[in-house]
């Protein structure tokens, strides 16, 4: 029988084989127990929110409703500033406290001169909307002291021009401190519109109607004032069409038609200089600016055609072609 034979592998192959072996265990084994150095990974953190810088503002200091407050917001807009408000009770302490960011003023606050000449003295445009005892200076201009002798004026020339009877009515001691102004651009205006009219003049607190209808009085002006409205009640249901200044009154029905004295856009033109050149001056409503304006004509009182006499006399004053003769300044 013949026994098997394994084959003899050649020396440097038999070493080679144990060799890979040895290395190949080691190999593998190193790796499996090797530990890795830890991953350094950044620590996630919230940063802080950055404080918001306060937009500059154009601070409107006022109680109630403002009817040109929208005009002054888009105005402040067209500079990048947003319009803030404040009411008279906290007006003084936002005033100081927000002063970094205040840009200008508008205030119609009597209480708060003091304040605002202050502001103007930092070099903050203020404009002072009829407040007592604040003059214009550097960085603060005055809105205020209507021009009444011209709505007196335009009264009289719409009255005179709605009557048909040739007497006309004119209410007065309603009260108001500018009656003096009122009764004496009357007087011009009725002379204007209807020269040949006759005037019967009565107090708020004596009228009967029973004088003006004796005297076949077809159109009253009253003078404004703490009595007007009274007086107004009384006359416009009972057939006497009225001439009005400023809002509220008589319904649109019993008007000849109204007067109205605008602040806003003397307020604008205020801003714009005080910005552009740093001094204040006073501006008041006038026929000249444009800010003493008609309104709510009635065609039943006041024919087209008589309208545009009344329009004559309004463009000739603002053109400066008729001097109605009263004091520009009562």
């Amino acid at each position: 029988m013949t026994a098997l034979r394994v084959p003899k592998l050649p020396l440097a192959v038999a070493l080679a084989v144990v060799s890979a072996a040895l290395f190949g265990c080691a190999t593998a084994t190193a790796t499996a127990t090797a530990v890795l150095p830890p991953i350094l990974r950044p620590t996630a953190t919230t940063a802080p929110t950055p404080s918001p810088t306060p937009a500059p503002e154009l601070l409107l200091i006022a109680e109630g409703e403002v009817d040109w407050e929208s005009d002054l917001a888009e105005w402040a807009a067209q500079r990048g500033w947003v319009l803030a408000r404040a009411d008279p009770p906290d007006a003084a302490a936002y005033l100081e406290d927000a002063r970094p960011q205040i840009q200008a003023v508008v205030s119609q606050v009597e209480a708060l001169g003091g304040d605002l000449q202050l502001a103007a003295e930092d070099g903050i445009p203020v404009v002072a909307i009829d407040v007592p005892g604040v003059s214009p200076m550097s960085f603060l201009s005055t809105v205020g002291n209507p021009r009444h002798d011209q709505a007196g004026f335009l009264a009289g020339v719409m009255t005179g021009l709605a009557s048909q009877t040739g007497w006309v009515g004119l209410v007065t001691d309603t009260g108001s401190p500018d009656e003096q102004a009122y009764s004496a651009g009357f007087a011009q205006g009725l002379l204007w519109g209807c020269p040949k009219c006759q005037l019967i003049v009565q107090t708020a607190d004596e009228m009967t109607l029973d004088r003006f209808r004796a005297n076949t009085v077809d159109a009253v002006f009253i003078l404004p004032g703490p009595e007007a409205d009274e007086a107004a009640n009384a006359l416009a249901g009972r057939g006497f069409p009225i001439v009005w200044v400023g809002e509220g009154g008589p319904t649109v029905e019993a008007l000849i038609g109204r007067l109205i004295f605008k602040d806003g856009p003397l307020v604008l033109l205020a801003l714009d200089d005080l910005i552009a050149m740093g001094e204040g001056q006073a501006w008041r409503p006038s026929i000249e600016s444009a800010t003493l304006v008609s309104a709510d004509i009635n065609d039943e009182f006041l024919s087209p055609g008589r309208q545009r006499l009344f329009e004559e006399a309004y463009g000739a004053i603002a053109a400066g072609e008729l001097d109605i003769g009263t004091d520009p300044e009562g």
